[in-house]
């Protein structure tokens, strides 16, 4: 198809090369030439949880669009945004009870920011703008986000220079410490060293630290259990706002409702996307304590679509459905499965870890177990085009191929996806040999 769309983070030559998508039925993807594909990414950046068709989900947009297609954000209400806050402070962890919708995950953490700044301004707190980030994080692309990004960075690079305030401090990869460290003898130095980083930058300069909860920049991994509860103290220690990034993570992607679940840690703010509609409408949210919003007087934010009624409403359904077919918990004992599956590829010459937690998992691939020194990026991405050649839609991130589908998968899916993956990589290292 001769094409004139400008397509994002794709090679110009793969503009008019690329698959075009014309339907999808759960876990499955067709091409305009009606051929099929398993996808085990949920759209390639994760959204589609609930999987693709879902009637009752454009049913409900096509009942609020008849309704009440579009109203402000500004001065007014309506009435999908004031339930799905409701329905998303029953679900969200600890004091969060506070919500603001955008239309992503960029905005979403974009609005985050802003919504600490306004916090720090109003309780009289007016010299703190800092950020802590980390190496390897991933926030989004708006500008603001932009500075927190530690990963990707041409995307960051090019744009330069960025605001100023953003303070870098390692991730928790231990699979490839960054500080040449071994678990547990680390002591959890990249965790305690965001201490020193705030003694040096100034404390009373710092608004928030910024994470995810799991990172998908080394491919879906998980920190030491000891990791977040420790970050979140420091943060306590010296007043300093912790933002909850589940853009990814949230609405059962980990196997619970969202990511920072898994370490007992209760955030200051949230930030949410992707799955909470399920890719089905444009949708992001952030959300808040109570003690976050109480001081602010006015949130000098605006976009156009917030708090958007269409989309509100079909977040609500897709969180219906969500618990009325238990796939949160379905996304526990189908990540289980996958991941004893994908342990099975650990003995495979070119895979350093199987790792995951809910359905969303990855395999670290290496060109030298010992040293664990990564595979280049070349052989990753040709193993992830023969795997779509082959009819298995997966991704690269970093040195990993990840897996993030649908949270409708099955079992017999599951153990066809992960045949094609051992193919592939089979291949790969037959052709690394030769």
């Amino acid at each position: 198809m001769d094409s004139r769309l400008i397509m994002h983070r794709t090679s110009k030559v793969e503009w008019q090369e690329s698959p075009v998508m014309v339907r999808g039925e759960g876990v499955w993807l067709y091409d305009e030439k009606g051929r099929r594909y398993l996808d085990l990414t949920a759209g390639n950046t994760r959204p589609v949880h609930i999987g693709y068709g879902r009637e009752e989900v454009a049913r409900a947009a096509y009942e609020q669009m008849v309704r009440l297609t579009y109203m402000t954000p500004m001065q007014y209400r309506n009435e999908p945004s004031l339930a799905l806050a409701k329905k998303l402070g029953e679900i969200a962890p600890g004091k969060i009870e506070w919500f603001t919708f955008v239309c992503d995950g960029s905005e979403a953490v974009e609005a985050a920011i802003k919504l600490a700044r306004h916090y720090n301004y109003f309780n009289g707190e007016k010299r703190r703008y800092k950020i802590i980030s980390r190496r390897g994080a991933y926030h989004g692309v708006t500008n603001g986000a932009l500075r927190a990004l530690g990963s990707v960075l041409p995307m960051r690079h090019m744009m330069e220079p960025l605001g100023p305030g953003v303070i870098f401090a390692e991730s928790p990869y231990c699979f490839r410490c960054p500080l040449h460290l071994s678990y547990p003898a680390c002591d959890l130095a990249c965790a305690r060293d965001i201490e020193r980083l705030i003694e040096f930058e100034d404390p009373e300069q710092i608004s928030v630290f910024l994470g995810e909860p799991i990172q998908q920049a080394f491919g879906a991994y998980a920190p030491p259990k000891e990791y977040w509860p420790l970050v979140a103290e420091i943060c306590r220690n010296y007043g300093i706002l912790l933002i909850d990034d589940e853009v990814i993570c949230g609405f059962g992607r980990t196997g619970k409702w969202f990511g920072i679940e898994h370490f007992q840690v209760e955030p200051d703010l949230m930030t949410m996307a992707k799955g909470i509609s399920s890719g089905y409408l444009p949708l992001g949210a952030v959300g808040c304590t109570e003690e976050v919003v109480g001081p602010i007087e006015t949130f000098y934010h605006l976009h156009t679509y917030a708090n958007h009624p269409v989309s509100c409403a079909a977040a609500l359904k897709n969180l219906e459905i969500m618990e009325r077919e238990r796939l949160v918990e379905r996304s526990r004992k189908m990540g289980e499965f996958f991941l004893d599956a994908l342990k099975e590829l650990e003995e495979h010459g070119l895979v350093g870890e199987a790792r995951g937690t809910g359905l969303w998992l990855a395999l670290d691939l290496t060109a030298d177990k010992k040293t664990r020194s990564p595979l280049p990026q070349e052989r990753i991405s040709r193993i992830v085009r023969r795997a779509r050649d082959k009819g298995v839609i997966i991704r690269a991130m970093g040195s990993a191929l990840e897996f993030a589908p649908a949270l409708t998968i099955g079992e017999e899916e599951i153990e066809e996806g992960v045949r094609i993956v051992k193919e592939v990589l089979e291949e790969e290292e037959k052709r690394g040999r030769s």
